[in-house]
């Protein structure tokens, strides 16, 4: 995610939305990621329920929901003509060629490398739409932005240090990296995050901390550090920062459409004559049911139409069922990248 996410407040104070939904944001999705992560360690059957679960119910509509954005009206889908039509056979040649080189493992190496900057961008642009919801806020918050990035660069350095060889029972080829220069970048990250819970506390102490940005930093660094740092197989260590990302961003995506919708505050902070009350709108929570319904029912269409193909292609001598999913993966990341640059008036 970018840094220009349009937030806009709602009269919470620094918070995206209200009380209820920031707590779910926050606490619930993380609470979710590292319970079934935890679940899924038991035993092989229930690693497998917890993956299908991430795949049918927060994975594919997560990518269904990106094309909310872009795909929802005539307008938007003449204005991101080229993201829908013309970006995705350019992804689909870029995936085959690199499964043609470096067969399945160097897709799930890319694959693998890929996510980590999507979600290490996610954060960084939730972090930045706490902090512009903050009256208090004068400009970005470097030292917290620099965190962000720190703990998922150790991460993956200390995954490429312990050299995995399999991901999901497939080929990974993660580049070596010396276990002394992990172990700096990982001195470094710590001090950062000293230096970091430092301020947080003497901002506090005058009253003036953003409680909504400084948990949700916590946050990321709390799953990140589990995921990479403590969990010691790379697969369920993915699992774990999958589903948390993919609950974020349904969530966070629904905030925005809702916004749109509503057509809240612009950058001059006046509401569009005519609008409707955002409260009106969400209170019987009529639209969330009606986008999770949307993005779910899609993302199976998608999820097994893509499966179907593939398996219709496999006499292409390529692994086409893979081709077609990372397609849809790495073309999902590319859109994101775009939309979520854009100021609000562009989105």
């Amino acid at each position: 995610m970018s840094p220009h996410w349009p937030v806009g407040t709602v009269n919470h104070g620094p918070l995206l939305f209200g009380p209820w939904f920031d707590r779910l944001f926050i606490f619930g999705t993380a609470g979710i990621a590292l319970v079934l992560g935890a679940l899924a360690t038991i035993s092989p059957a229930i690693f497998l329920v917890v993956v299908l679960v991430d795949i049918w119910l927060f994975a594919s509509p997560h990518v269904i929901a990106t094309y909310t954005r872009i795909g929802f009206d005539k307008d938007h889908v003449k204005k991101h003509w080229f993201l829908i039509f013309g970006l995705p056979p350019i992804v689909l040649v870029g995936v085959t060629m690199v499964a043609l080189a470096y067969e399945l493992g160097g897709l799930f190496t890319l694959y693998f490398m890929a996510q980590t900057y999507h979600v290490t961008r996610q954060s960084f642009g939730i972090a930045r739409a706490y902090r512009r919801a903050d009256p208090q806020a004068a400009g970005p918050d470097r030292l917290s932005e620099s965190l962000i990035y720190l703990f998922p660069l150790w991460g993956l350095m200390h995954r490429c240090t312990t050299s995995p060889e399999f991901f999901y029972g497939y080929p990974i080829y993660l580049p070596p990296v010396d276990a002394a220069l992990t172990g700096a970048t990982g001195i470094g990250a710590v001090f950062v995050c000293a230096w970091w819970g430092y301020r947080q506390v003497r901002l506090a102490l005058a009253g003036r901390l953003n409680v909504g940005h400084c948990v949700f930093v916590a946050s990321h660094l709390l799953v990140v550090a589990v995921a990479y740092l403590w969990v010691t197989d790379i697969t369920s260590g993915w699992l774990i920062v999958n589903i948390w990302h993919n609950l974020q961003y349904l969530q966070f995506v629904w905030l925005q459409n809702v916004r749109r919708d509503a057509q809240l505050p612009g950058a001059d902070g006046q509401r569009s004559p005519g609008s409707p009350d955002i409260q009106r709108l969400v209170k019987p929570f009529k639209n969330a049911a009606k986008y999770l319904a949307v993005c779910l029912v899609l993302g199976a269409v998608m999820y097994e139409a893509l499966s179907v193909v593939g398996q219709q292609l496999i006499w292409l001598g390529l692994p086409t069922v893979f081709i077609l999913h990372f397609t849809v993966n790495f073309h999902h990341y590319l859109v994101d990248g775009v939309i979520w640059k854009r100021r609000k008036s562009a989105a």
